[in-house]
């Protein structure tokens, strides 16, 4: 939850920040950040790794975020 601040406002996400991890994600593939209280997303990104890798690190940035709450394609009406 301390990390949503800095989600929303593009920052990429970091293996620490990550609470759960749906299996089958792939490298390279398009994913949702969801908020894990209210399951509601958070923002959109790339995996740099894929699912298996993500369990297997403990450090280091495992997600590029390329849209987010708020950003100017959220504001887009």
């Amino acid at each position: 939850m301390g990390a949503i601040k800095f989600v929303v406002n593009g920052a990429d996400i970091m293996r620490p920040g990550i609470t759960k991890i749906q299996e089958g994600i792939e490298k390279d593939e398009a994913i949702v950040i969801v908020d894990e209280n209210n399951q509601k997303p958070l923002a959109v990104g790339i995996a740099l790794l894929s699912a298996e890798d993500m369990e297997k690190t403990k450090s280091g940035r495992v997600i590029k975020n390329i849209h987010y709450v708020g950003d100017e394609l959220w504001k887009l009406e």
